[in-house]
């Protein structure tokens, strides 16, 4: 360096001014940018990373919730319905005899085969009794409970009470004002056939969409047509538990009891044909035989059948005989006759009445059908 400046001070002894000064120019401005490249192009220090404070999130006082809690309540215990059942003697059933009779085998003896399929439902058993809506050729009935009022509360009468409304219908032509003052169901139930097989009474109330119970003291009233395309002279045949009466045209032709309350009725129809209290139809349920009836052809006849039962056990049962015919005997000698109808029973219904029914003791699928509808 001292070098450097010796010999510029020579050479500015022996140079002009201008060029001096223009050398220091450029010595200063090359040393300037030096500088300022070096000073530009250094890289920054690192930055460092500071976090931030911690934020203070204030607490909430937390409040005592109080709920009010019921007590558990115990269930109340329901009430029990009892029925009272009469008590049946065994030895008045009759069972049958499978292995002779064979179902498969036909049940009339007359070549008609029943199939079986499979267990009828007991919950819609309606159709013993009649059906909701009507086919045109049925009886409509309607039903009465004779222990409740008009207005459907109970009045407690009892069996005494239950028969004098039967006999005082009866007696005065089978007026329906005399049991205007019981309760009668809004619903009418439309029947072909009376073949109700031995069961418990509770099946009537439930079949018009009542409440079952016990079914105690209950009425139903049928009325209808019966006509026939050709003359016909015939009559019925009834079993009844407790008790069914029959009027064509006005006439009664046929009334039935319970044997061992036959005589506390004050009705004392009878027909002297040595055949009446003989048969049995229904296990221990004996028939009683009815009046001849003519049908012309195609004129039709007013029908009535009044029918009930005073609790436990029912059996209400139709039969026909038609002047004429030989039918086939059962196990007892007497005829098996066909079921009274205005329509042909249906399968289901054909197999719900056999499941009840002692077989070879009456026919629901042969005999004449009451209507003249093709």
């Amino acid at each position: 360096m001292k070098r450097l400046i010796k010999h510029t001070q020579k050479l500015i002894t022996g140079m002009p001014t201008a060029v001096v000064v223009s050398i220091l120019i450029h010595v200063g401005l090359f040393f300037g940018a030096t500088a300022l490249v070096i000073f530009k192009f250094r890289p920054p220090p690192p930055v460092k990373f500071e976090p931030p404070p911690p934020v203070k999130v204030p607490k909430m006082p937390l409040k005592k919730l109080n709920v009010k809690m019921k007590k558990p309540t115990k269930p109340k215990s329901s009430a029990k319905i009892t029925a009272v059942v009469p008590k049946l003697d065994l030895h008045e059933i009759q069972f049958p005899d499978l292995a002779s009779s064979g179902i498969g085998a036909g049940l009339s003896g007359g070549g008609e085969v029943v199939q079986f399929g499979d267990m009828p439902s007991f919950e819609d058993e309606d159709g013993l009794l009649g059906k909701e809506k009507s086919v045109g050729n049925d009886l409509e009935g309607t039903y009465y409970d004779i222990k409740r009022t008009r207005s459907g509360s109970y009045n407690g009468e009892e069996n005494t009470t239950w028969i004098s409304v039967v006999d005082k219908f009866i007696h005065r032509g089978w007026d329906t004002s005399v049991l205007s003052r019981f309760y009668r169901a809004p619903g009418k139930r439309y029947a072909t056939c009376v073949m109700v097989p031995s069961m418990s009474s509770s099946i009537a109330p439930s079949a018009f969409g009542q409440d079952p119970g016990s079914g105690l003291y209950w009425l139903v009233h049928y009325k209808g047509e019966i006509v026939y395309p050709e003359d016909i002279t015939f009559r019925f045949w009834c079993a009844a538990d407790g008790f069914m009466a029959v009027r064509v045209n006005g006439e009664m032709v046929l009334f039935d009891a319970w044997q061992y309350e036959r005589e506390n009725f004050s009705v004392k129809w009878r027909n002297n044909d040595p055949q009446s209290n003989t048969y049995r139809l229904g296990h221990n349920t004996l028939m009683e035989v009815g009046d001849w009836i003519t049908l012309k052809a195609g004129v039709p006849q007013d029908l009535e059948i009044f029918m009930g039962d005073q609790g436990g056990l029912c059996a209400l049962m139709l039969v026909v005989e038609v002047e004429g015919v030989d039918y086939p005997q059962n196990k007892q000698g007497g005829p098996i006759l066909p079921v009274f109808k205005t329509a042909k029973l249906s399968h289901d219904l054909i197999d719900r009445i056999y499941f009840d029914l002692a077989p070879n003791e009456c026919s629901l699928t042969n005999g004449p059908i009451f209507s003249d509808f093709e």
